[in-house]
Formats: structure tokens, sequence, C-alpha cells
């Protein structure tokens, strides 16, 4: 396990989480014509960051093995850990955000239908998540090698 590849993935993750949250303002802005409040964007923001956190400092730890993998076992890789933000952020991050941006005021709302809501919205959302999640595990095993060659390099 790299604690380099760590800190890696975990800059890496918050990079991630910024520009998918311009790319979501881009679309919502664009697309449904309409403008959100600047607390929106900040609310998408907290809802992808902790999962991708998670996701790719322990991917960012493990990019050799990762790297050394077949496809369709990077596949899977990819598959599982969009399966995870995307039902983490429709669970978990809905709810913690709620309570952030809007005070702690749960009792509003129907926790369990979003729960549900959220495992489903992981699933259906899969054939999308699926191969956004491997191309940033792509970006992310290059960037964890341009920092691993920097060591060797001395820059």
């Amino acid at each position: 396990m790299s604690v380099k590849g760590m800190i890696v993935g975990a800059a890496f993750s918050i990079t991630a989480a910024v520009l998918c949250t311009f790319i979501f303002v881009i679309v919502v802005s664009t697309s449904l014509l309409m403008a959100a409040p600047s607390i929106m964007y900040i609310g998408v923001f907290l809802q992808v960051v902790v999962p991708f956190l998670m996701v790719f400092s322990i991917a960012g730890a493990q990019f050799k093995r990762i790297e050394r993998v077949s496809e369709g076992v990077k596949w899977a890789i990819s598959s599982i850990m969009a399966f995870i933000v995307v039902a983490y952020a429709g669970t978990i991050g809905s709810l913690t955000t709620h309570m952030v941006v809007w005070g702690n005021k749960l009792e509003n709302l129907a926790v369990g239908d979003i729960i549900v809501w959220g495992f489903i919205y992981g699933f259906l959302l899969l054939p999308l998540a699926a191969p956004v999640g491997r191309w940033l595990i792509l970006l992310l095993v290059d960037c964890c090698k341009f920092f691993e060659d920097s060591k060797e390099r001395g820059v």
C-alpha cells in the first residue's frame, strides 16, 4: 500500500469532485434553462466529495495492483466504484447535504424512500457511471505513475 498513491488519490478525488460539480452546473444551467442557487452546487460538491475521497484514495494506494490486472477486472473495479459513489451520493450524501445546507430538519423528508431510491439510482445509472469511473481510474493511474516516476527523475 502506497501512502504517496493515497495522497495523490485524495488530491485527484477533490479535483474530480470539483470538475463533476462544474459539469453538473453546465448541464443544469444549459439543458434545463434554469438558474439554480449557488448553495445547490455546494450541495452537489458535498454529495460527491466524500465517496470520491474514499474510492480514489484506496485506488491510489493500490494503483500498482490495478495496473497489472486484466481489462475485465478493471471494468469490474470501475463498476463497483461507480456504484459506491452514486449510491453514497444518492443516500447518505443527499441526507448529509440536506442537513448541512438547510439545517437539521430531516422530519420533513421521507428518509427511507431516499435510501431506497439512492440504491435504485446506483443500479440505473451504472451504464453511465461505469465508463466515467473507468476513465477516472485510468487518469488516476496515470497521475500516480507520473508522481512515482518524478521520484526517480528527481523532480
